[in-house]
């Protein structure tokens, strides 16, 4: 029987290690789950004319702080249920980044780039997930999370720093706590000529001098569309959320959301806008906080054409069809930035050949639709721990009845299989916030905010 055991122990054991698979030098092919997590143990490489793909479940785990530079191709091809991971064992050295430079065709789905950090003299000092030098990508539903763009050589950048681009877009990403010494605490763009965003999220992300969330230089066409820019800063510049600057700069914000941002000594608690112009049309910046100026500031040689939009109008900004009225968030202290029912915002703005619901679009980042009754107050005791979490998340609650929903930050529900009584498995979920919402027996709901690390 002792045999036996030891037998089987020795073929488990072996099958948990060839699990595991060694990396570094150069790469092309295809990384596989089954082969995961791959171990990084030194620099990669993949060569001009070559093409690595990442199948969907693999963990790309960095064992020191090495590079990840591509010359060639990349497509990494996480599913929903089944996502790509760029992690390492010690945040507090983390790893090189994802370099890519000068080629086009990568492809980022379902994929969480994380503690990330720069280290060296440019390009290297900038962009601690990753640096895209001339090279455009197609991200979508990726999450880059406490990256950081250090203070060695006024790092830029916290997660992507982007020279170059063109055609390059971001459609469902959540930019979540990072951060750079220099400029842009998610991203920092140098020359870009058409970057889009379309549903994405900058959430908490922080730099010192300029562009808490994103900062732009000699930009042209970068636009940001159903974009939420909330509770990010800048310590010791302006743009709390956005600074924009260069000579012909112009940048367009069409149903975009910024609230609680802070430029802490310096203006445009929201925006900085300084040699170029910003086109806003069916936004909300509401309660950002400058200590000169709040949300919204014209800066040297700065402009902004605003319509349909609910702000405090800066001075020598044009538009019209502008109201400045408290917009009425469910409970803009959780980040759930939906309207009320009696927003003002709701039907509000104007047609820009989007989806929309009602009789015109709404302004700001979340189109309404009916709550089902969902109520921002905790009037009945239900709390949720840990959190935040990497896993599994509880609900504690005086009612034994409850009806238990998940949704993301846009309000989407997501699938039931993932609540199992009261606990609720986020391991599989791209990081981020989240929303728990509660029904008990007496139709009593409860809205409550939930942290996926």
């Amino acid at each position: 029987m002792k045999q036996i055991f030891t037998l089987v122990l020795i073929t488990l054991l072996g099958n948990y290690l060839s699990a595991q698979t060694e990396v570094s030098g150069n790469q092309s092919g295809s990384w596989i789950a089954a082969d995961s997590p791959y171990l990084v143990i030194g620099e990669i490489l993949v060569p001009s004319g070559e093409t690595l793909i990442v199948e969907a479940g693999v963990e790309v785990n960095f064992q020191a702080h090495y590079k990840f530079i591509v010359n060639g191709t990349i497509q990494v091809m996480g599913i929903a249920t089944d996502s790509v991971v760029f992690t390492t064992d010690d945040p507090d050295i983390g790893w090189g980044g994802i370099r890519i430079d000068g080629t086009d065709n990568h492809v980022f789905n379902y994929c969480r780039i994380e503690y990330g950090k720069t280290q060296g003299e440019y390009p290297d000092n900038h962009g601690g997930g990753m640096a895209l030098m001339g090279s455009n990508v197609a991200f979508s539903h990726c999450t880059f999370a406490h990256n950081d763009a250090t203070g060695e050589d006024n790092g830029m950048g916290g997660a992507i720093y982007a020279f170059g681009l063109s055609t390059t877009t971001f459609v469902n990403c959540l930019f979540y706590q990072n951060h750079a010494y220099g400029e842009g605490g998610a991203i920092e763009f140098s020359s870009d000529y058409g970057t889009t965003f379309y549903d994405c999220q900058f959430i908490q992300n922080d730099c010192n001098y300029g562009g808490g969330a994103v900062a732009c230089y000699l930009v042209e066409g970068t636009t940001f569309t159903n974009t939420l820019f909330a509770e990010n800063y800048t310590m010791y510049s302006n743009g709390g959320a956005v600074q924009i600057s260069g000579m012909g700069n112009n940048a367009y914000f069409e149903n975009t959301t910024m609230s609680e941002n802070t430029a802490v000594t310096g203006d445009g608690g929201a925006m900085n806008v300084a040699y170029g112009t910003a086109y806003m049309t069916n936004c909300i910046v509401y309660q950002n906080d400058g200590m000169y100026s709040d949300d919204v500031n014209l800066d040297m040689a700065g402009n902004a054409e605003i319509n349909y939009c609910n702000m405090t109008i800066p001075d020598g900004a044009i538009g019209g069809n502008n109201i400045s009225i408290d917009p009425q968030f469910v409970n803009a202290e959780i980040l759930d930035f939906h309207l009320q029912e009696s927003s003002p915002c709701i039907d509000a703005g104007t047609d820009l050949g989007y989806p929309y619901w009602g009789d015109a679009p709404d302004m700001g980042c979340f189109e309404y639709e009916d709550p089902d009754g969902v109520s921002s107050e905790n009037s009945i005791n239900y709390s949720i721990y840990p959190n935040p979490t990497k896993d599994l998340l509880f609900v504690k609650g005086d009612m034994i009845d409850m009806d238990i929903q998940l949704l993301d930050i846009s309000g989407k529900s997501l699938s039931t299989s993932l609540i199992d009584n009261n606990r609720i498995d986020l391991s599989h979920l791209q990081s981020g916030v989240y929303f728990i919402v509660i029904k008990d027996n007496y139709h009593e709901t409860v809205r409550l905010r939930a942290i996926k690390n």
